[in-house]
């Protein structure tokens, strides 16, 4: 059976497509509604969501940001496109992200049924050769999220950031984001930010004339107790006892 989510702000309007009867006749189980793009994100951490019917305009994440997001990370949901009249124009900018149709509100259910089944026979059509194209595609899309969010890391790790603001940045959850980041690159997010601040903290105590606490503050940690901890916990000894270690090479 095909999972849908329903994503509108108007929830009287998604709360009576969820409740359509013609949705069992088309194998369709519409698990939820969601109120905006950002609030079907963390739909779709929990489940393996299949079609995706929004509204165009919503507050925070409207459907033409979630309808990319959705093409750039997740391909193989099938997004159905909602509008008002006015906002027709605008929704068929979204052709370029792989939407499979689009119904004008308010809703002609035919019309939407039959958008419904036209994507059904083409996920039929192509149900043996799909699912490898997509993989890749999606690996691929992965690995550059996680190169860009090195990047990031490798730019900012003297500022306090942490996995919920890179999350934001790449416009994911940080349940997802962390589990792409360990996933892709073999280590969490944490891991990898640890070892990059503690790279350039062995260059920094190489400089006689800066304080260990200077180089704490230079590498993004406010607390140089907590600095000292985490280095001795990678290294088995302190940043003082490094220092002291390098001077005698």
């Amino acid at each position: 059976m095909y999972k849908m989510l329903i994503v509108d702000d108007d929830w009287l309007i998604a709360e009576s497509l969820k409740a359509m009867d013609e949705w069992i006749d088309y194998n369709i189980d519409v698990v939820g509604t969601a109120g905006n793009g950002k609030e079907a994100l963390y739909w779709l951490d929990k489940e393996n969501i299949d079609f995706i019917l929004t509204d165009i305009r919503m507050p925070h994440m409207d459907g033409i940001s979630l309808a990319k997001y959705l093409h750039e990370n997740m391909p193989t949901i099938n997004v159905i496109i909602m509008s008002g009249y006015e906002d027709f124009s605008y929704a068929q900018n979204a052709i370029k992200y792989n939407v499979q149709g689009y119904v004008l509100k308010p809703i002609a259910v035919s019309e939407l049924f039959e958008i419904v089944n036209k994507v059904q026979k083409k996920i039929s059509l192509s149900v043996e050769t799909v699912p490898q194209k997509v993989e890749s595609g999606l690996t691929s899309q992965q690995d550059r999220l996680i190169l860009s969010a090195k990047s990031y890391i490798n730019s900012n790790y003297m500022n306090p950031i942490t996995l919920i603001e890179v999350a934001n940045k790449f416009h994911l959850t940080e349940h997802y984001f962390g589990q792409i980041f360990k996933s892709i690159s073999g280590e969490t997010f944490m891991t990898y930010l640890t070892t990059v601040r503690l790279e350039k903290a062995c260059d920094l105590l190489n400089n006689p004339s800066l304080m260990v606490y200077k180089v704490s503050e230079l590498i993004g940690y406010t607390d140089s107790k907590h600095f000292t901890k985490v280095f001795k916990k990678n290294f088995g000894i302190t940043p003082s006892e490094y220092r002291r270690k390098i001077s005698v090479k």
